[in-house]
């Protein structure tokens, strides 16, 4: 009888050595919907198809890829209720670790009592093993970690992994794309691909579901328009693809092949003699060689190609005199500093790009495809990546354009100088300053020659954090490097001083740079009036204020702002208001900067009612009041021990739509740590995490003060010491 009078049995071995009701319940996954998991080197991507039953179905109450931890996801293929079980047993667990521990449990150790409850369900009687199979993804100290557990209670790490009807198919593809330094788009990408293998029917945002977590150790699901951006681009891969492999395609010969699309990983291989063009409307279109006319301007003139667009018949390029001058450099200078330096000069436009490409068909057809065009080439390659990280830089996408950095080095296209410019002011903008002279040696060993917006955009990297003598080591190698210093280069190096705290710094470079035959411009003394500001020397920041004005200079907001904030250093309400007074005067009008200014002045003065007036003038008036204003009175209302004034203002934030940041809670924190009530300041320390809003060095300062024991103090220190285990302690106890 075989095995079949075994597979009602539970806990029964089978003479063949088996638990026929664990093989039941893998069918039950092999019947199941695809589901993968791919682990990239900055993080981890799980996606399943999201088929429904009906289209009467609401796709958004079901499913299928759950959060466990905020740093941990799961996706299952199986049944759908074994998995709701599943999922509230390991959230259960999670949590009983972090109120023993305080701290998140670690992928491996939740994986390990997830499949232990699975296992249990395989020698118990009365139960039956669960129908499903986990695809667990984490990201904790150890890094990205991708998990897959089986009905029976076995689990294994993977780098790639799929379960469901599709998991021959699937896994086949992911051995073939898999590599171990793929990057987390890059796996979301291969993720996509996986699943139209075997996807029956329009693949979309809303039948398949992807869960990501990358290096900031937070997992979520993409909503379907972020799916639906993925799918773009993976649509565009695939035709740069298509176009890349054209390009590279020297002669037509009958081993040209052209791959379609089709469900299997490889594509379907034609063998044809025919080419690849795009037409005047964008499409792929394609003809035979055989039947290409020889005479000028001939077929493809019909099928797209114009003349005057630097073709003849489709084949041989026709150069411009601005081309021809490029072709006779090139093939002259072998150098690729120099060949980018004299490219880089080349106006930005479509005649410029049209020149270019001639130039390299013409080599190519000259048969000197040699490292003079890949030089061209490369040029080409960099001028497009830097145009799209100066893009998502401009947008505040930061995070994304690094992304785009280091694929670009892994695409083997050697950033140029205005590339490493872009990044190490991007670092330099985050306070970063380390990251900014790791990119600078960098630079230096690939022999990428520094100019002197380098230079400048490094001197601005320390400067904003006020380390005047790096900023000045910096400057003295702009001029060894033979560069003449220009305005912005003194400027941030005035900036450096300035924010250092040493006005006399600042002045000293101001009358170098006069010295020197650099005539500063308003940032020049915008930076000397916040110098002496800094300091306290309203009165010296008063005079450049007014030379300033004297020389022709017409003052600006923020240089009425820099002399404003002089003023409120020294706490002088008339001048500040007189301040303000001539903003309106010279068409000015203040911004809500400028009053919460004012909000502050008064409220450290004490005078109440001016601060309610400006406040009710900010809600009449255009500008309204932001997190900021509320943070100011806040803390205002906190050290004159208003409690209750205090609590009804952070109450407001709710109906104004204000989500209090990290300057609030402190603030808030602020006001009962100078009571010493010790108990409410960890009531409130609460109420910010569960909010989501992660302490700084203030709010560890601040709850340091509110202990009045050793034992108050040990515990207060543990807890930043465990949110912050990554980072040196922020105070030394």
């Amino acid at each position: 009888m075989g095995d079949s009078q075994y597979s009602f049995s539970l806990t029964t071995f089978s003479p063949s050595g088996k638990l026929v009701q664990i093989e039941h319940a893998l069918t039950a996954v092999g019947s199941g919907q695809t589901s993968l998991g791919i682990k990239a080197a900055n993080g981890v991507v799980i996606a399943t198809e999201k088929k429904l039953p009906s289209n009467l179905v609401d796709e958004s109450s079901v499913q299928k890829i759950q959060c466990l931890t905020p740093n941990i996801g799961v996706v299952y293929s199986g049944m759908g209720p074994d998995f709701r079980v599943l999922v509230r047993k390991s959230r259960k667990q999670a949590e009983q670790y972090h109120r023993l521990y305080k701290e998140a449990i670690p992928v491996t150790q939740l994986v390990r009592e997830t499949a232990a409850v699975m296992q249990e369900f395989t020698q118990s009687g009365g139960v039956r093993p669960f129908g499903v199979s986990l695809l667990v993804a984490g990201y904790d100290d150890k890094g990205p970690q991708l998990y897959q557990v089986d009905p029976s209670g076995s689990y294994f790490s993977w780098k790639a992994s799929a379960m469901g009807k599709n998991v021959s198919n699937a896994k086949t593809f992911l051995e073939k794309r898999y590599t171990d330094d793929m990057e987390l788009d890059d796996a979301v990408h291969t993720a996509i691909l996986t699943l139209k293998e075997g996807f029956e029917g329009q693949i979309s945002g809303k039948n398949i579901e992807i869960g990501i977590i990358g290096a900031d150790k937070k997992f979520r699901v993409l909503t379907p328009a972020e799916i639906d951006d993925y799918l773009a681009e993976v649509e565009l891969i695939f035709r740069c693809t298509v176009t890349r492999i054209f390009i590279a395609q020297r002669s037509y010969k009958t081993d040209y092949i052209c791959r379609a699309k089709s469900s299997g990983p490889d594509g379907i291989e034609k063998y044809k003699h025919t080419g690849l063009y795009i037409d005047k409307r964008g499409k792929w279109r394609s003809f035979d060689r055989k039947k290409l006319s020889r005479e000028r301007c001939g077929t493809l003139r019909g099928k797209g190609w114009k003349y005057g667009s630097g073709f003849v018949d489709g084949i041989f390029p026709v150069l411009s005199p601005i081309a021809q001058k490029i072709l006779q450099f090139v093939q002259k200078e072998v150098d690729p500093n120099t060949v980018w330096g004299a490219l880089d000069t080349l106006p930005p436009t479509h005649a410029t790009w049209d020149d270019l490409i001639n130039v390299a068909v013409q080599l190519r057809l000259n048969k000197k495809w040699d490292p003079i065009v890949l030089h061209l080439l490369q040029w080409l390659c960099a001028v497009v990546y830097n145009a799209y990280i100066d893009g998502l830089m401009k947008n505040g996408n930061s995070k994304r354009a690094i992304e785009i950095f280091n694929r670009m080095k892994r695409d083997s296209c050697q950033p140029s100088t205005e590339t490493y410019t872009l990044l190490i002011n991007l670092h330099g903008k985050a306070s970063q300053s380390y990251m900014a002279m790791k990119l600078f040696n960098e630079m230096r060993s690939q022999k990428c020659k520094p100019n002197i917006c380098t230079y400048t955009a490094l001197v601005n990297a320390f400067a904003r954090q006020g380390l005047c003598e790096k900023a000045e080591e910096i400057f003295e190698q702009l001029q060894e490097a033979g560069h003449e210093p220009d305005v912005y280069a003194y400027n941030a190096l005035m900036e450096a001083y300035s924010r250092a705290g040493f006005p006399s710094g600042a002045a000293e470079i101001f009358s170098l740079m006069q010295h020197m035959g650099c005539e500063p411009d308003r940032a020049s003394y915008n930076i000397l009036v916040d110098a002496y500001g800094r300091a306290g020397l309203h009165e010296d920041a008063q005079a450049v204020f007014e030379e300033m004005k004297r020389l022709g200079i017409t003052p600006t907001m923020k240089s009425h702002m820099l002399l404003l904030s002089a003023y409120s250093k020294a706490r002088n309400v008339a001048k500040c208001e007189e301040i303000v007074n001539q903003m309106s005067e010279n068409g000015l009008e203040p911004d809500t900067f400028v009053l919460n200014s004012m909000l502050n002045l008064y409220g450290r003065l004490g005078q109440f009612e001016k601060m309610e007036e400006v406040l009710a003038g900010m809600e009449k008036g255009p500008y309204e009041a932001d997190i900021s204003t509320f943070n100011i009175l806040i803390n205002v209302y906190g050290r004159a021990g208003f409690l209750d004034r205090m609590e009804g203002v952070f109450q407001s934030l709710a109906t104004r739509n204000l989500k209090p940041d990290v300057v609030t809670w402190t603030s808030r924190l602020g006001a009962y740590s100078r009571k010493k009530l010790y108990t409410r300041c960890l009531e409130i320390f609460e109420e910010m995490i569960d909010a989501g809003c992660y302490p700084d060095g203030g709010t560890a300062k601040v709850l340091l003060s509110a202990c009045s024991s050793e034992d108050q103090i040990e515990q207060v220190t543990t807890v930043i010491r465990t949110m912050h285990k990554d980072m040196k302690t922020v105070l030394p106890v």
